[in-house]
């Protein structure tokens, strides 16, 4: 948990009294309420502002480098060639199963070629990371946990300095892992009962820098024929970020919100190699060679927003919120090949788009009351979207021998438009008994999740899989409870239920060259993925610091694995070798969390985080249980904050250690062994509207692979896997400088 004493004197706060907790951070979005993490009966992080600022973060994968147990990875396969980060992952669980959004709006689910990295952290106050289900409030498919962005308000600067009606805030930072160099700019004015917000952000960057990878491709080897495996495609990379906010307050019972965002990523990269390249380098009639060419990826998510918040203060309702949204989002790529046979050249252009278009509605109602002598508060209402999703694949082929240019559509990992439905109602409720000595929040979640291609006349797909509507009605159920011994120590407990609807691609993508030996299959017989989760721990709050230790276990039903080599009978009979995605029977994980923090001295701050998990599947009944890849071994964060106010100076230390890999699924995997992190980051603020920040992220310079790294074999499948996705490609950072400044007026 991103939590420290001096992090509230960030925030504008106090520096707390010795009478008081250490511990003051507040859950808004994931509870959709007020509350302190410590009476949250489940394990949430949350990474403020100004961690954000002082710790220069460039990406996701950034975010969580001091949360153990979460991790980002990065893409290199062929397909999706970027360096992109693909998504979190949360107790062992990725990708779409981790429900992400920017203020309660949704985030596009990831496909094959694809990623979910649609953020810029300019314009973000607060990110909060749920762990495990967080179904029965905020959707049903956070089958693993929730990641929750909250962009700034204008009162986030206005605050700074209430005598003046505005706010102008100037930013710039560089970070050497991939050159990123940030530009940023924000400013507020209050016109009295209404406050406006204007941002504007700009980052450029390159290719990331395995300064420890090996360009002989380590166990691997390496005969790729123009770059080495320890390079990414050299790429240029330009994000653009903009934030508008206009916040109304008519009166105090009132305020309405309206919100504008537009998010624009460009990455162009120069590949170097090809999948299908001859490693000999001499040209034939059916191998041929690449000439270097250039790829270009677009990524793009923009969002209007209108929100009212009404203090209704009535004897039977407290409270109304509701919001609706309308966010496009799309994923670009655009690529110009020239392949040389030694009869003829083709010129090959390869397009691909993929888009989610989301319409989302929500209202939360709130009512409090007593009922004998137990308190009530009741939080419930309706969550839903319909979100339009398109993949265009467009192959566009000019020969030489002939003359003549082809078009083919719904190419690479295509599947048909498709109309998703979600319309859910949710009830919670927090009722405290025992003089509020005792909270318990049992809650309910009547979730309708639908997926209809039947609109797209235009998709052939394959014989006899013609695509059908799928559907699913679910009734989820959560219950926590908190429990104080005294004025001390509390012990919590939690259950939860998830369900997760395979996603279009799963369902529904095929190839367009029937049952050839390689085809991607589609499979409309996947079940939904459910979970049943179980989590419990003891938490101690005292003058001077906290801790929370939790340990929890999630039973999986169903578990999706995407594109299974899988032996298939056409309609026409017989026996064919294609990929399709396909159920697990059952996947189970548990594991132990630690969190805390203690204040040692008056200007000294201790923080520890552990995490630890473990996992069993089994895919098919009766079959063996075998290892879960996703169980991340032991990983703890030791972190110190040193505060130097006659010198104007943070300094901040921390150390990560990490235990290696022990098993894995396969036998045959590589296992990533142990390592140790250091890292340092000092701010200076000799003005109230000046900081200076600079840091180092791992200090020795050590060479390792991330404890989370699986699917990487001892010996690689083939040539060209090791050719297209090396394995050295997955070292972590070498060491890293960051520095930014800060001018606030």
């Amino acid at each position: 948990m991103a939590t420290t004493a001096t992090a509230q004197e960030k925030q504008g706060k106090p520096a707390p009294k010795e009478a008081e907790t250490v511990l003051e951070q507040i859950v808004v979005l994931s509870t959709r309420g007020g509350k302190r993490l410590l009476d949250v009966p489940q394990t949430v992080s949350v990474i403020g502002r100004q961690e954000l600022e002082d710790r220069n973060v460039r990406d996701i994968q950034d975010l969580v480098r001091h949360e153990p147990g979460i991790s980002v990875n990065r893409q290199t396969s062929i397909t999706n060639p970027w360096g992109q980060l693909s998504g979190f992952q949360i107790r062992g669980m990725g990708g779409n199963r981790v429900q992400l959004s920017v203020d309660g709006s949704r985030v596009q689910e990831s496909i094959t070629d694809g990623s979910r990295d649609f953020f810029d952290f300019g314009n973000f106050k607060a990110v909060e990371i749920v762990r495990g289900p967080n179904s029965v409030l905020w959707g049903a498919d956070a089958l693993g946990g929730a990641v929750m962005f909250q962009t700034l308000d204008p009162s986030d600067l206005l605050k700074r300095d209430p005598s003046k009606p505005w706010a102008l805030e100037l930013k710039t930072g560089f970070d050497s892992y991939d050159g990123t160099w940030r530009k940023q700019i924000i400013g507020a004015y209050d016109f009295g009962d209404l406050e406006v917000l204007g941002s504007y952000g700009q980052a450029s960057s390159h290719e990331a820098k395995l300064r420890n990878a090996r360009a002989d491709g380590g166990i691997w080897g390496c005969t790729r024929l123009f770059i080495g495996c320890n390079e990414l495609f050299p790429a240029d990379t330009d994000v653009d970020n903009v934030l508008l906010k206009a916040v109304w307050t008519p009166t105090a019972d009132h305020t309405i919100k309206l919100t504008g965002e537009l998010f624009g990523r460009d990455t162009n990269i120069l590949q170097l190699y090809d999948m299908s390249a001859s490693a000999t380098g001499v040209p034939s009639t059916t191998a041929y060679n690449n000439d270097p060419y250039t790829r270009d990826l677009e990524m793009s998510r923009k969002r209007i927003a209108l929100e009212h918040d009404w203090d209704v203060a009535t004897d039977w309702l407290d409270n109304v919120k509701w919001r609706v949204s309308y966010s496009p989002q799309s994923r670009t790529t655009n690529s110009n090949q020239r392949r040389v046979y030694s009869n003829r050249y083709q010129l090959v252009n390869q397009y691909r788009d993929y888009s989610e278009d989301f319409f989302e509605a929500d209202i939360q109602l709130q009512s409090s009351f007593d009922l004998g002598s137990s308190s009530h508060t009741l939080i419930y209402g309706f969550d839903g979207d319909r979100t339009k999703g398109d993949y265009a694949g467009i192959n566009t082929t000019y020969s030489s021998n002939t003359n003549t240019t082809v078009t083919a559509i719904n190419q690479g990992f295509s599947f048909p438009r498709v109309v998703t439905e979600r319309a859910d109602l949710y009830v919670q409720d927090e009722i405290k008994l025992l003089d509020d000595r005792l909270t318990l929040t049992p809650g309910m979640r009547l979730a309708y999740y639908s997926v209809d291609p039947t609109g797209d006349s235009s998709y052939p797909g394959l014989p006899g899989y013609a695509p059908a509507e799928q559907s699913k009605t679910e009734l989820l159920k959560r219950i926590g409870a908190t429990y104080k011994l005294d004025d001390t120590y509390s012990v919590y407990a939690s259950y939860g239920e998830g369900f997760k609807m395979p996603t279009s691609a799963q369902l529904f993508q095929s190839s367009t060259d029937p049952f050839s030996g390689t085809s991607i299959v589609p499979n409309p017989d996947l079940r939904p993925e459910s979970v049943q989760s179980y989590e419990a721990g003891l938490r101690g709050e005292f003058a001077d610091g906290w801790f929370s230790l939790g340990a929890f276990y999630a039973d999986y039903t169903d578990f999706i694995r995407s594109l299974q080599p899988t032996p298939l009978t056409p309609p026409g009979g017989g026996t064919v070798f294609g990929y399709q995605s396909q159920n697990v029977q059952d996947v189970q994980l548990w594991g132990i969390e630690f969190g805390g923090e203690y204040r040692a001295f008056e200007n000294t701050t201790l923080s520890a985080n552990m995490s630890w998990s473990k996992g069993r599947q089994r895919i098919a009944a009766g079959a063996a249980r075998t290892a879960f890849d996703g169980a991340v071994p032991f990983t703890a964060v030791f972190g110190v904050t040193q505060e130097l106010p006659d010198y104007d100076l943070q300094l901040q230390a921390f150390a990560t250690l990490a235990a290696g890999r022990t098993e894995n699924a396969a036998a045959t995997d590589y296992l990533a062994s142990g390592y140790a992190l250091f890292d340092a980051y000092a701010k200076w603020t000799p003005r109230t509207n000046f900081e200076l920040s600079v840091g180092v992220e791992n200090i020795l310079d050590r060479r390792y692979f991330p404890n989370t790294l699986s699917t990487y074999a001892n010996v690689p499948g083939s040539a060209a896997v090791a050719n297209v996705n090396p394995l050295e490609l997955q070292t972590g950072a070498g060491r890293v400088f960051k520095v930014s400044a800060t001018v606030k007026f």
